[in-house]
């Protein structure tokens, strides 16, 4: 955890030098703010519970990099949330977790999960080390749960192949802890039906099977295992766990049916031709397809906010900065940039998108910089008051800002919108 909110930080430090281009020389850096200490539910919308069962938030939350940075005590453990929109997705998830845990505990799937974990590594393996003939070889029926056409195989296959060409060292073997390797392990689960069987579980349970919550995520995977590999029937697993999630707050209805319906190859491929069809070209759509970072859900919903905004210019420098992004922090930042430009343009439509040294700017037909914040809370901190004093236009913020980031933006000629609230998704 501690490199994941390091490198967040970073990036979104670097994304608050607002303009991004040439900096202003720091004259009061001894009056600069730290950012504070705010209550957690000034943090979050009005009657955001703080507690539940098996988990609770502190009054107070810190933030950091113009975010709060949330922590969950639970009954499973504790769990991290750099924003306000992760910490409302992982609320929403505390009803599944406790019954996933609950599940994954009684003796059937306890002793399904055991005899799975061997066999799903030692599967993995040999995808990853031979993909291309192992592909090739999986059983039609494997598992029940793979209905995959023959041209649909043979492009898993190519695309792993591929993946190895780039990523292996001189001997044509992966290097471990690569994205590419990351990318060979999820063709591997995909092709031995994990995907899909994750897909099956979380449905019911109201979450993303893609969920990036690490004690949610873990048990949603050993429970798909469970039900490929370890003797567990999927109608087993469904029927225990649809028997306590009619109080969950489900995600679900924030996902488009894509998630639910295509494995992440098949999304991507979609992806690839909406993106094309405004103007993308292929080469940077598939360069950010195949980053990590972006799960399929975060996929979706970035071309979803992209389509939004109509045609425009720039499109290619977003997907190059995209593919470089290394933290869901980070990839959520940009989205939600770019979902709240959808809403900007009033008046004087956005005409083209900018790729800054990690955040997004926009200009309109009347050639306005517009820059988008979804913030928590912004304070007068060193990156803020390095803004160019030469650029001015509009600042939109998410959240709150203190009343000296407000007067100090202002005087350098940036009109300032804030407590703007999180786009509706």
């Amino acid at each position: 955890m501690t490199m994941s909110f390091r490198s967040a930080s970073r990036s979104l430090r670097i994304a608050l030098l607002l303009a991004g281009c040439v900096l202003a020389p720091i004259t009061f850096a001894n009056a600069l703010e730290s950012e504070p200490t705010l209550a957690t539910s000034a943090l979050l919308p009005s009657g955001t519970p703080l507690r539940g069962a098996g988990w609770s938030l502190p009054e107070q939350t810190q933030v950091a990099s113009y975010l709060g940075q949330f922590r969950f005590t639970t009954d499973w453990g504790v769990i991290e949330a750099q924003g306000r929109e992760i910490a409302l997705e992982r609320i929403a998830e505390m009803p599944a977790l406790a019954r996933i845990d609950e599940v994954s505990r009684g003796k059937v799937f306890a002793d399904a999960i055991r005899q799975s974990a061997a066999r799903t590594g030692e599967s993995i393996a040999r995808v990853v080390t031979q993909p291309v003939e192992t592909v090739k070889g999986i059983p039609a029926g494997l598992g029940r749960l793979i209905t995959k056409t023959a041209g649909s195989v043979r492009r898993v296959a190519q695309r792993v192949g591929d993946a190895v060409a780039e990523g292996g060292d001189k001997d044509g073997e992966s290097s471990g802890g690569s994205p590419n390797s990351e990318r060979l392990t999820d063709f591997a689960k995909e092709s031995f039906g994990l995907n899909k069987a994750r897909r099956a579980l979380a449905q019911p349970l109201g979450i993303d099977p893609y969920t990036r919550n690490p004690l949610l995520g873990e048990r949603l995977e050993r429970l798909a295992w469970a039900a490929v590999a370890g003797g567990a029937s999927m109608d087993l697993a469904l029927g225990a766990l649809s028997g306590g999630v009619s109080n969950v707050v489900s995600v679900a209805g924030k996902l488009d049916d894509l998630v639910w319906d295509l494995p992440p190859a098949d999304i991507s491929d979609r992806l690839e031709k909406r993106l094309v069809a405004r103007g993308a070209n292929g080469r940077a759509a598939r360069e950010w397809l195949r980053t990590p970072v972006f799960s399929p859900s975060l996929q979706v919903r970035m071309v979803s906010a992209i389509e939004a905004l109509g045609s425009l210019r720039g499109l290619d420098e977003v997907l190059a900065l995209a593919a470089g992004v290394q933290s869901e922090a980070h990839a959520r930042f940009l989205i939600q940039q770019l979902e709240m430009l959808a809403g900007a343009g009033r008046g004087d439509p956005i005409v083209e998108l900018r790729a800054l040294e990690q955040s997004i700017m926009a200009r309109t037909r009347a050639a306005v910089p517009v820059i988008t914040l979804p913030v928590d809370h912004l304070s007068w901190t060193d990156p803020v008051e390095r803004a160019d004093r030469r650029r001015s236009g509009r600042i939109l913020v998410a959240g709150s800002l203190s009343p000296r980031a407000r007067q100090e933006l202002s005087a350098r000629g940036w009109r300032i919108e804030a407590d703007l609230g999180w786009p509706k998704r």
